[in-house]
């Protein structure tokens, strides 16, 4: 099995995205706010999948999108102070931990 298949397995069945899980620790242990931009070069993620990830994120609310302070400049979104972040990365980690005891 690849390096991440734990990961994505988890993530595929918990969120029905194979990159949620990934996205979401990201923006867990990140900055409050952030950029589709920057978590597509810190992940090696396409644009696509960022979003979708994102978009689910801010259509819970754990999300908000900032307004854009230029029409070229990248979207920002600052995360809500919730537990879903520490649970992301708990979940994010014992995945990690499983794929090394695999």
């Amino acid at each position: 099995m690849n390096s991440l298949g734990a990961t994505v397995r988890w993530s595929k069945t918990l969120f029905n995205d194979v990159h949620f899980l990934t996205v979401a620790n990201a923006i867990a242990k990140g900055p409050n706010e952030t950029s589709s931009t920057e978590l597509q070069k810190l992940l090696m993620l396409s644009q696509p999948a960022v979003h979708r990830v994102l978009r689910d994120l801010e259509d819970v609310q754990l999300l908000t999108r900032l307004d854009r302070q230029g029409r070229t400049a990248p979207q920002q979104y600052r995360k809500a102070d919730h537990p879903f972040w520490s649970s992301a990365e708990m979940l994010f980690s014992t995945a990690r931990t499983m794929e090394g005891s695999a």
